[in-house]
């Protein structure tokens, strides 16, 4: 190893010139070992142990070892760093541009760019720099590691709930099916409102939560019932549910909310640290903490992916129609022929099986009284508005409609079964429809109505208890 003496204010000091991260030093000025750098001709610190010390300083350096005003002079202090002075009273200081080589290119991408030179100002940014360049290090390496333990936590969560819906997708009965996956549903969303904190939304509304939508609205299109999923409301909302992405990205959209906010698991990187006011002249030769190219790749990424995410279960354009509109030619639901709801009007008066089907016949009978025939009397019955409104004597005439609905059932949910007395509700093919008047007289008007229905879903069941209608069965 090559040496020398250094003159200094307390006498000769030996001066190691081909160290690590010493090499270049000039030590050939005027014919003697004095290195020709410094204002003073020679320089009042053992560059060896300062530049040893500098390094050590900046390998044990973190974002937590100081936070703004203080980050410069903590860092010297730390390094034995001390200032100097000319015989004009110029201040100068240690740089570790002039002596070290990078201590690290991958943060440090601008070290060459800096000065070398003494001033204490001009020193000052390589001290800022290397402040910036280790906190953004140390803070990224916690961040990726706190996101590294929550992405086995978060998949680990998604392969649970994948096992479910996988499950639940695969039950034959489109009642039950769609019924287990309503169910998975209704227990996320519990479990989405318990707390909007950020990581619970990464763990609720995240992976899963995209893939539990996605499989309820193929179970009502491979029923056929793509209609209901519309009708019944169960188009998505603008939320944060969205797909979970590749690792990376899901860590580096993480440590982009992180730096910004903070989280549970990861501070807030802010302050000096960062690169602010304090050390921002230093700051600009340090690798920044997310490339723009990352940035723009990140930027309303969350967004872009929820939208896509309501999107991909957008249920397609039905609207409600009913039998009545369906009779009439004026309207069905679309792609579904002759389908409307039918609401339940009667109640179920016999229950036969023909061919291995399940027929009801539903009867409503419904009547009223009509005066005709009305004379007025000398007797009076009000004044209204200043007019005398006298009594009337009529006849009484009686209204009366009878209809009856043939219902074949199609399939139940399990365990269902229609009872005499029931009501029921739900969407049915019209098969046929007539209607018959029976009596047109004054004293009686009397008609007759008939459906033949084919049921393609049930909706309700009603059953009279304590002589009120009770809902004991319901189906989306």
């Amino acid at each position: 190893m090559a040496s020398g003496l250094l003159a200094s204010g307390c006498g000769l000091v030996k001066v190691n010139t081909n160290i690590p991260g010493l090499e270049g030093l000039n030590t050939s000025g005027g014919g003697s070992e004095t290195p020709s750098v410094g204002p003073l001709g020679g320089l009042p610190y053992d560059e060896d142990e300062v530049g040893k010390a500098v390094l050590a300083t900046f390998k044990s350096w973190d974002y937590t070892s100081c936070e703004n005003a203080e980050c410069v002079n903590a860092f010297k202090k730390k390094a034995g760093v001390t200032d100097y002075k000319d015989k004009g009273g110029y201040i100068y200081q240690f740089n570790p541009r002039r002596t070290l080589k990078n201590p690290d290119p991958t943060w440090l991408t601008g070290w060459d760019k800096m000065s070398d030179d003494e001033k204490f100002n001009t020193a000052d940014e390589t001290y800022q720099a290397l402040i910036v360049a280790a906190s953004r290090r140390t803070w990224l390496a916690k961040c990726h590691a706190d996101y590294a333990a929550l992405d086995k936590e978060l998949r680990a969560n998604d392969t649970k709930w994948a096992s479910e819906i996988e499950q639940a997708s695969k039950i034959p009965s489109p009642y039950k099916r769609i019924g287990a996956l309503l169910d998975l549903e209704q227990m996320a969303d519990k479990n989405a409102r318990a707390s909007n904190q950020y990581l619970d939304n990464l763990m609720n509304n995240v992976g899963f939560r995209r893939d539990l939508r996605v499989a309820l609205k193929a179970a009502y299109d491979s029923t056929g019932r793509d209609y209901l999923y519309a009708i019944e409301g169960r188009a998505p909302r603008g939320d944060e549910v969205r797909a979970r992405l590749d690792p990376t990205t899901e860590r580096d959209l993480y440590c982009i909310r992180a730096a910004g906010y903070g989280t549970p698991k990861t501070p807030e990187f802010k302050g000096a640290p960062a690169g602010n006011a304090y050390t921002e002249r230093g700051a600009k030769y340090v690798k920044p903490l997310f490339s723009e190219e990352t940035r723009k790749k990140l930027d309303g990424l969350r967004e872009k992916e929820a939208r896509k995410s309501i999107e991909e279960v957008r249920p397609g354009k039905f609207s409600q129609v009913y039998i009545s509109t369906v009779a009439k030619g004026e309207g069905e639901i679309a792609g579904h022929p002759k389908l409307g709801y039918y609401g339940g009007f009667g109640e179920v008066k016999k229950v036969t099986q023909n061919g291995g089907k399940t027929e009801l016949e539903i009867v409503q009978n419904s009547s009223n009284e009509y005066p005709y025939n009305c004379v007025e009397t000398n007797k009076i019955h009000s004044i209204q508005n200043g007019r005398i409104v006298y009594r009337e004597i009529c006849q009484w005439g009686k209204k009366i409609h009878d209809t009856t609905v043939r219902l074949t059932l199609g399939e139940l949910p399990e365990g269902v079964k229609i009872q005499v007395g029931d009501k029921v509700e739900g969407y049915t093919i019209v098969q046929k429809h007539e209607e018959k008047k029976l009596a047109d007289t004054q004293a009686l008007k009397k008609s007759s109505e008939l459906w033949v229905l084919e049921l393609e879903h049930l909706s309700k069941v009603l059953r009279k208890e304590k002589g009120k209608d009770k809902v004991v069965g319901r189906w989306f």
